[in-house]
């Protein structure tokens, strides 16, 4: 193993029995998620697609597309600090797979 994957083992055997509701990762997830939702906001007002346009121009339509981008962003965001720790726990299974096959 090299010294990175000895390092990650050494922190992840730590941190995996504390609860894994980690910050960062969610924090990262909801900065993607709502960059995506500006995104369509951004397509939506300036008409790029005239009939999403027209939709989304009814009235108080405003509120739901933002309700529905915030819940968006967050759903998005848990999926991926799930999908990050998910990751990370596979990764050190397989380093200690191969540390104990050694």
């Amino acid at each position: 193993m090299s010294p990175e994957e000895e390092q990650f083992y050494l922190q992840w055997e730590k941190d995996r029995i504390v609860p894994h509701f980690k910050r960062k990762p969610f924090l990262r997830g909801l900065s993607i998620s709502l960059s995506l939702g500006l995104l369509i906001l951004i397509i939506s007002e300036t008409g790029w697609y005239e009939r999403a346009t027209m939709v989304g121009n009814m009235q108080g339509n405003e509120i739901w597309i933002v309700i529905a981008i915030i819940a968006f962003s967050i759903g998005f965001a848990w999926i991926y600090q799930q999908f990050t720790f998910e990751m990370n726990e596979q990764r050190y299974k397989e380093l200690k797979y191969l540390k104990n096959k050694k």
